[in-house]
């Protein structure tokens, strides 16, 4: 075979280039400290890198949104922090203004204190981040959430939205709370109902805000605790027209100068006490008065709290004097013609003895014998009332209704700097109203402590899922270097031996160069 000289020198150039590039291309994995250096040296293994990084990418984004969730909820968890200590700061000064020792003055005080602490307290839900974002506004962040009405009251202006980052794969946190759920989404009374003094309640009488005897049998009626007339009411009207006489006898029954109830001899006259109660009933409007029926009895009941008399009238008419008619009323009275056609059962300022509990249509669920302080079970709840009464007093119970969190704290305020602890009916009725905002305060503050827990334990979720994707970190890190970082012993040794061949080539080139047939001639 013939070699020309042109093609016995590029066959030698061409191993010394061909070595000179792999040695070149192991000088340059050597320097960098990578295997691969484009996608061709390992298609496979550079599709792989290529998920891995993305892997390094999403978590490293992670981490960030988790540093930035951490840093807002412990923004949050300081602020909440701040509207506990001043609601229990308003909490200590309720209690010391309901103390008896206190005068007008002194409560007036405390109430002053008070408004300076809800103005504090309107600055923290107005509190902003880092970055000028307003924590309590939800979806409307660069909105103020809380504003102050010209009648002194508050609204909300935000929304009821939160804002999520995500923190893992399958994982998002929220990194705010609206001011919606924090400061006005909070429950009245116990969380399950609240009970209210009438504000025209005479006696002395405090109810206690109660609780559940059996959750399965509250049905969440509202009810009103009452304290009844109890009559001698039967169920019978007896006329007596004296023989030889052709009278035709009328009864009539009034309540606080109203006719209720008309009958003659021929009438057919209600038969029970619960007829009778219906014919008293259909007139209330007008006399004021509404009975009950309970255990066979049948009591009276002023509508309107305040009220100090009851009058029954029983009389008789269409009678012929001295022809000896008579009548019974269901009252009791005796009535005749001659000597009493006409009879009062007053029912002035009457004892407390015994209380009703009536649901919101009228019917008696409960009764029984009042006793200071005892309690009063029904519908599966109870509560007690300490002091006396007045038998026109009423309490009501109604499940409880939301309120905002500054109308709470106003309420408390006025009661003090409007309460009158001058008499025992006045300082009743501060107690029943301290007692019932007292409630509604202990509601707010359990409604801040549920929302600090739930920051908690979100900022313990960040930190579990920030271990967590440290540890894939380092994994996939590790898994990377795997791939594509070089073996420096591996690489040395064929370094070395890409030089030796380099070299070889080069002196091969050189000898094969100087060959020549005109040497020999």
């Amino acid at each position: 075979m013939r070699i020309s000289t042109n093609q016995l020198q590029q066959r030698g150039v061409d191993a010394i280039l061909e070595r000179q590039m792999s040695a070149s291309k192991t000088q340059l994995q050597l320097s960098t400290g990578k295997r691969i250096l484009s996608p061709s040296d390992d298609p496979s293994a550079t599709a792989a890198l290529v998920g891995l990084n993305q892997t390094l990418a999403t978590v490293a984004q992670f981490q960030k949104n988790s540093e930035y969730a951490t840093a807002r909820l412990n923004q949050e968890e300081s602020t909440l922090v701040s509207v506990d200590s001043v609601l229990q700061r308003i909490r200590e000064l309720t209690l010391q203004g309901n103390n008896a020792s206190q005068t007008r003055e002194t409560r007036t005080s405390i109430a002053n204190e008070m408004d300076l602490l809800i103005e504090e307290l309107a600055g923290l839900a107005n509190a902003k981040d880092s970055s000028n974002s307003y924590l309590y506004a939800g979806y409307q962040d660069k909105t103020q959430p809380f504003t102050q009405n010209p009648d002194g009251s508050y609204a909300y202006l935000g929304d009821e939205g939160q804002r999520f980052v995500q923190i893992a794969d399958n994982r998002q946190i929220a990194t705010s709370d609206s001011g919606y759920a924090v400061f006005m989404d909070i429950l009245t009374g116990n969380g399950t109902f609240s009970v209210n003094d009438n504000s025209a309640n005479l006696g002395t009488g405090v109810i206690d805000p109660g609780g559940l005897t059996d959750p399965q049998a509250y049905d969440g009626d509202s009810y009103t605790i009452l304290f009844p007339v109890e009559t001698a009411a039967v169920s019978t009207l007896t006329f007596n027209d004296a023989v030889g006489t052709d009278d035709t006898l009328t009864y009539t029954l009034k309540i606080n100068n109203s006719v209720v109830y008309t009958a003659n001899e021929g009438s057919t006259p209600p038969a029970t006490l619960d007829e009778l109660a219906t014919v008293i009933n259909d007139d209330t409007t007008t006399t004021g008065v509404r009975a009950y029926v309970d255990g066979g009895r049948l009591y009276l009941v002023g509508t309107a709290a305040g009220v100090e008399t009851i009058t029954v009238n029983e009389s008789i008419s269409n009678f012929t004097a001295t022809d000896g008619d008579t009548l019974t009323g269901y009252f009791g009275s005796a009535l005749n013609g001659d000597t009493l056609p006409s009879h009062d059962i007053v029912f002035d300022k009457p004892p407390v003895d015994k209380y009703l509990v009536v649901n919101s249509q009228q019917s008696v669920v409960a009764s029984g014998d009042y006793v200071v302080n005892a309690r009063i079970n029904f519908s599966g709840l109870y509560t007690s009332i300490k002091g006396e009464p007045h038998f026109s007093d009423r309490f009501s119970i109604a499940p409880s209704d939301k309120q905002d969190m500054f109308t709470t704290l106003q309420n408390l305020s006025s009661a003090l700097r409007s309460g009158n602890g001058a008499n025992a009916a006045g300082r009743a009725q501060l107690s029943n109203s301290i007692n019932r905002n007292l409630m509604n305060l202990d509601q707010a503050m359990s409604s801040v402590e549920e929302v600090r827990a739930a920051v908690g334990a979100r900022l313990l979720s960040i930190d579990v899922h920030t271990e967590l994707n440290a540890d894939l970190t380092l994994n996939v890190t590790e898994r990377k270097s795997e791939i594509e970082d070089l073996d420096f012993v591996e690489a040395i040794s064929r370094f070395n031996r890409e030089k030796t061949a380099l070299q070889a080539a080069q002196q091969a080139y050189v000898q094969v160069q100087g060959l020549n047939l005109f040497s020999y001639l």
